[in-house]
């Protein structure tokens, strides 16, 4: 027995050495980030946080109705295409429950809205919750392209275009955008890192998300064919079998439309009966946005500037292929150039600026000018960050913005 007595029992654990320890904990979790998480997760997650007050911000200064009927930081997000992909994910294509044509919705967003709510009940915040993720990824995947191109600065500066693009708003409401963007960039990555397989299933990732899934899967044709080229390796090899993965969500989800609908073409039906577009040669289209677009003093309506951005992102995509073709960057080109020809063959221009906002060679292109001019990175912050800030405020209050 010890002649000193019992010993006291231990008491409360010191705080200071709790904090120590969840800090240390901390710590040791970031550290294993790659390196490309660690350099974005921080400017991400402030853009959102800023993105957030400013609707916020907005609802209580330009609200319209009585006094103190602010919406709900829920009812600010859901507008526009959220309830047609909320409605999807709720009770799938085709149902008496609605008589929204969205069958022209890839199923790639509708299916991880579905998974999520599992755990978070709310439907819009589902959403906004896989868009948040698959930004993130998207953030890291580009700051790494970018950073193999002209090292961390490049990366960074790759990183600000995207978060600070103009349409950059459907990269925090519930759009298919920012999960299409997580594929196709990561996609890329994977291509330009040798593993084939895990490009193919990438990128078949991105073709069940957006109908711009099939220029990526052009451009990374091409990027297979560069890099294996490059490297001196045979273009008939086993991974050349991997390029097969992308095209088969598409086919699979016409499958399943047809199932739905007995129709095979329920994709372009839709398209036609529920927003009167399709398939034409790109100078009809041109035509027809040009004259809704610069219609004469007296025929000026809310959707004017709406139709001027949409000839502005088919002359971007030709400039950018154009731009990418001089710099023999192949690859990049087939995709950015594929996609432009995609949104300008219809009767009608729309949704071209969303396309261009996903087009992640474009981000990578301003990295390397501002890599080359210095001012130009700045330049591009100080005009396209007010007009992403007044799309917004628009998006949050309802106003039409594309």
């Amino acid at each position: 027995m010890d002649p000193a007595g019992p010993s006291a029992p231990p008491g409360p654990p010191d705080s200071a050495t709790s904090l120590a320890r969840l800090s240390s904990s901390a710590s040791g979790w970031w550290a294993r980030l790659p390196e490309s998480a660690r350099a974005t997760l921080p400017l991400w997650c402030a853009s959102r946080v800023a993105v957030a007050l400013l609707s916020f911000a907005a609802a209580r200064v330009v609200v319209e109705g009585a006094l103190g009927q602010v919406p709900r930081f829920t009812e600010l997000w859901d507008r526009w295409d959220v309830g047609l992909f909320t409605k999807v994910a709720r009770y799938g294509y085709v149902s008496p429950h609605y008589s929204d044509k969205t069958e022209v919705d890839f199923p790639a967003f509708p299916l991880a809205i579905r998974l999520v709510h599992y755990v978070v009940p709310n439907w819009i915040v589902a959403g906004l919750i896989v868009v948040f993720l698959a930004g993130a990824v998207s953030a890291a995947a580009i700051w790494r392209l970018a950073t193999d191109d002209g090292g961390p600065a490049a990366g960074r500066a790759a990183v600000l275009a995207m978060i600070f693009a103009p349409y950059a708003v459907f990269l925090f409401a519930g759009y298919s955008e920012a999960l299409f963007l997580a594929f196709a960039s990561t996609a890329w990555l994977a291509g330009r890192r040798g593993r084939w397989w895990l490009a193919g299933a990438l990128a078949a990732g991105a073709a069940a998300t957006r109908v711009t899934g099939i220029p990526l899967w052009c451009g990374l044709v091409v990027l297979y064919l560069v890099e294996r080229r490059r490297a001196g390796l045979p273009v008939l090899a086993l991974p050349a079998l991997s390029l097969a993965l992308p095209p088969l969500p598409v086919f699979g989800f016409l499958w399943y439309l047809h199932g739905k609908t007995g129709e095979w073409n329920a994709y372009t039906v839709a398209m036609r009966e529920g927003w009167h577009r399709w398939v034409d040669w790109p100078w009809s289209g041109w035509k027809a946005t040009w004259e809704s677009a610069f219609p004469g003093p007296d025929g000026s309506t809310t959707f004017t500037w709406f139709w001027r951005a949409e000839l502005l992102a088919v002359v971007l995509g030709i400039v950018v292929t154009i731009a990418l073709l001089y710099s023999r960057r192949w690859a990049e080109a087939t995709f950015i150039g594929t996609a432009t020809v995609l949104m300008a063959a219809t009767n009608y221009y729309a949704s071209g600026v969303r396309t261009m906002l996903v087009a992640f060679p474009v981000y990578l292109l301003l990295a390397r000018l501002a890599g080359r001019f210095p001012r130009a990175a700045p330049a591009y912050l100080w005009l396209s960050g007010p007009v992403m800030a007044a799309f917004v405020v628009a998006f949050t209050q309802g106003r039409w913005v594309d």
